[in-house]
């Protein structure tokens, strides 16, 4: 008898320790990825057709189609602009999405539930993001932002953000109106970035403004002007972007901070944090030039090769906060293209 309430007991044991597994294994971890997606759409506004745009993200969709469990199937939605693009978003049809850098900001302050998932750059160490530069003539009495009052200075459009929004912002700070009215400078629309530069070098304008990549490469090289040889070379006044200075026909006298690059971003009202944290980790550890080569996604060289990252190497890492500078540019300058 005692034999056998022993071995009850001992059984009753046994089950108990074999249901405590079963229902820990059915329980999984936090990262379960059984309930995670097996398709997801991922969105972005067109430049150029359809089949173009999507074809430029191939190798991108490749790797996390690879690298995320379950994750089968990624649907290519076109918005025909951005608006579109965060309504969807926001309805929960699209689950990832590529914006540009205002365009992500102005989805977060309408409603899109949004974080960043990784931000496209030229290489691992490059800055993700390019500035606007202030130029004159050498020798011109303008030598900084402060300098422009009463100035002729020539902006690009006013729906630029290198062009003019970023210098907008310099402007106010510094206290003078930019706008098409103001009476504080003589602002003057030239309509192309190259347009700006060469009208102070014709002495049209006193002072412009233009992105950074009109001067210098993203090598510290020529930039298009002086590499085009619409302007002989470069001073640099402020930093180290020399060009051919003996025979420079302008001088950078101010930049803007740096403008963030564009985002790819991951709606967080449709998707498990686990599988955005796992998406996450492989856009920004194997979404590159790199990986790809070595793992057969594509082939080449890293300079010259046949991945689609648009044309860039990849993807780094970012938080939400990196945006901050161009929320600071729409509460200064009250821009349109910020509502």
């Amino acid at each position: 008898m005692k034999r056998n309430l022993s071995f009850k007991r001992m059984l009753a044991v046994a089950l108990s320790l074999f249901m405590l597994t079963a229902v820990t294994s059915a329980c999984g971890s936090d990262d379960d990825s059984s309930a995670w997606p097996s398709k997801i759409t991922f969105g972005a506004v067109p430049a150029e057709d359809a089949g173009e745009l999507a074809t430029l993200y191939d190798t991108t969709m490749s790797i996390l189609k690879d690298e995320i469990d379950g994750l089968e199937e990624i649907d290519f939605f076109e918005a025909s602009e951005y608006a579109g693009l965060i309504e969807g978003l926001i309805a929960g049809r699209v689950d990832a999405a590529q914006f540009g850098g205002f365009s992500y900001v102005l989805a977060t302050q309408t409603g899109a539930k949004l974080d960043v998932a990784g931000v496209l750059v030229d290489g691992p160490d490059a800055i993700p993001g390019y500035r606007s530069y202030l130029v004159t003539k050498p020798g011109s009495d303008v030598n900084g932002i402060d300098d422009l009052r009463g100035k002729k200075v020539c902006f690009v459009d006013p729906g630029s953000t290198s062009g003019f929004l970023f210098p907008s912002e310099g402007l106010l700070s510094a206290g003078m109106d930019p706008s098409e009215t103001s009476t504080d400078i003589d602002p003057i629309f030239a309509g192309g970035h190259d347009v700006a530069v060469l009208s102070v070098v014709n002495g049209d304008c006193d002072a412009g403004f233009a992105a950074d990549v009109f001067f210098v490469n993203k090598d510290g090289g020529p930039g298009i002007l002086v590499k085009g040889g619409d302007i002989n070379g470069v001073i640099d006044d402020v930093g180290d972007d020399d060009q051919n200075p003996e025979n420079a026909d302008v001088r950078i006298i101010w930049k803007t901070e740096y403008i963030a690059s564009p985002p790819t971003a991951i709606n967080t009202a449709t998707l498990p944090a686990d599988f955005i944290a796992k998406f996450k980790e492989v856009l920004n550890t194997k979404a590159n030039v790199d990986y790809a080569l070595a793992n057969g996604y594509c082939t080449g060289t890293p300079e010259e090769n046949t991945c689609s990252f648009r044309d860039d190497w990849g993807y780094i890492e970012k938080s939400d906060s990196f945006y901050d500078g161009i929320r600071k540019v729409c509460e200064v300058t009250k821009a349109s293209k910020c509502d």
